[in-house]
């Protein structure tokens, strides 16, 4: 089944030579150089308090005869509902179908126009809309729990009997060409483009090259039309009904509204295009792929590699160690070189999430003329990570700040709407979220070097955004060994 939930445990792990391609001087900063409390403007704060209990709500469920599964997570504390329609299909499976079909669900049905539509939620206070993301697209609905019933009606028309009218798929396109040409004015997004492209094999998925406004023009009504009626189908897609709702209550609204929508043979379902990629290459040399903005006054600056997928056993160690890295304004990244060095104003690293191997990044910001002096605190601090065991204190207060910071992110219905639907995109255990806290509780202290080793690669892919004339001197200094490659302000290279 297209978008089924993919076990992937494939982990990249580096091969080769270990030895990072050190700045000069010195690879790597001093213990006394990123402790924790060292170099403070202000007074640190208070150690974390113990965890705050939490208890995962229970999440009931039933299937429709179609296929469609249904999902119930019970809040009576506000008379409201949030429901959720979640179809496996995304831009994994095409950049523009999947969000233009979104889209121009709610501009109008077989019975309904847009505005009927809009009159008919927005009358008794409600929302209605959808959106496409990587590996599914969601429609979405929010109203009183007295008004679900309609709310269910007005989504199962828009998902089962939309017209997709011309004039809409102009607007469609206009609006993303217009949003396209905004984007590519931003360093950030170049940054983020370049970085996934060359750090994914050509054609996946999560590393598409960036668009142009000739690939949004040569779409035609016809295809969106066919993607939609390819995945929009019951036995591909499922239900989150979040708030003042029990299984037995939303059984016959279920069924009235979804009850007859169609099914699809699953041979006729296209695979999952990431199961086209088995094996994923790491780098074999350091490379720094340089996007010249001639005008640039700061870099803008990625570095990270392949890592593991969001399923993989590893990733309570992963996520240990780089909240240790770079996950906030308490850890090493931040302390060292905007609190010490003033290199930056913020400097962060993320676990980016996926069905298959996701990617670990640093992302930073540095002026022009500090921009080898950033490169080379980064591959400093990752040199350190990847051959020092933190110290205890260290290692106990970043644990103790994930685990504590879990009850914040289940407080509202849409917040665990959002965890039981990254439990089943990503084919995590049915009881992943009761025992997460437990999983980084059990994390112990080798285990942060281990996943560094394993996660946090020697030789990772570099990306800078800014003035390739000032910057290039830069990069040649601190990272003798390192090939630079040119781009221009469309990412194509020189």
């Amino acid at each position: 089944m297209l978008g089924g939930l993919l076990a992937c445990s494939i982990a990249c792990n580096p091969t080769g030579e270990t030895v990072t391609p050190g700045p000069k001087p010195g690879p790597s900063p001093t213990p006394t150089e990123t402790a924790p409390a060292q170099g403070r403007r202000w007074p640190a704060p208070p150690p974390p308090t113990a965890p705050k209990p939490v208890r995962f709500p229970d999440v009931a469920s039933f299937q429709l005869p179609t296929g469609l599964t249904v999902y119930i997570i019970e809040n009576h504390e506000v008379p409201i509902v949030s429901a959720q329609l979640v179809v496996r299909c995304g831009t994994m499976d095409d950049e523009f179908l999947a969000a233009f079909a979104a889209r121009m669900l709610g501009q109008g049905t077989q019975s309904r126009t847009k505005a009927k539509l809009d009159e008919a939620i927005e009358f008794v206070g409600g929302s209605l809309g959808a959106f496409a993301g990587t590996h599914v697209s969601t429609v979405f609905a929010h109203s009183l729990a007295s008004d679900l019933k309609l709310a269910l009606l007005l989504m199962a028309d828009e998902v089962q009997n939309p017209v997709f009218p011309p004039a809409a798929l102009d607007k469609v396109k206009q609006e993303a060409k217009a949003e396209l040409r905004n984007q590519m004015a931003q360093p950030g997004v170049l940054a983020d483009t370049l970085f996934n492209q060359v750090v994914y094999p050509e054609g996946h998925p999560y590393g598409r090259p960036a668009p142009t406004e000739a690939s949004i023009d040569a779409i035609g009504l016809p295809d969106v039309r066919r993607f939609h009626s390819t995945f929009y189908r019951a036995n591909n897609a499922f239900l989150l009904l979040s708030g003042d709702i029990t299984a037995e209550q939303a059984r016959p609204l279920v069924e009235r509204a979804f009850g007859t929508w169609a099914t699809a043979e699953l041979r006729d379902l296209p695979p999952n295009p990431l199961n086209r990629f088995t094996r994923y290459t790491l780098p074999s040399e350091l490379v720094v792929h340089v996007v010249d903005r001639p005008d640039a006054t700061q870099s803008t600056i990625r570095v990270g590699n392949l890592a593991l997928a969001r399923n993989h056993e590893d990733w309570a160690a992963l996520a240990v160690a780089n909240q240790l890295l770079g996950g906030g304004p308490n850890a090493r990244l931040f302390q060292d070189l905007r609190e010490d060095r003033s290199l930056t104003y913020g400097i962060y690293s993320h676990v980016e999430p996926g069905q298959a191997p996701g990617t670990f990044v640093i992302e930073t910001q540095t002026r022009t003329p500090t921009t080898g002096a950033m490169l080379a605190g980064i591959f400093g601090h990752i040199a350190r990570i990847r051959t020092e065991d933190p110290q205890r204190i260290e290692f106990e207060n970043t644990v103790r700040e994930l685990v504590g910071s879990f009850p914040l992110q289940v407080e509202t219905a849409d917040q665990i709407v959002g965890k039981v639907n990254e439990q089943l995109v990503y084919g995590l255990p049915r009881d992943y979220w009761r025992t997460y806290r437990d999983g980084l509780a059990q994390v112990e202290l080798s285990e942060v070097r281990k996943a560094a080793q394993q996660y946090i690669h020697a030789l990772p892919v570099v990306v800078v955004v800014g003035n390739a004339a000032e910057v290039r001197p830069q990069i040649q200094e601190v990272l003798p060994t390192a090939k630079v490659i040119e781009y221009d302000g469309q990412l194509r290279k020189k």
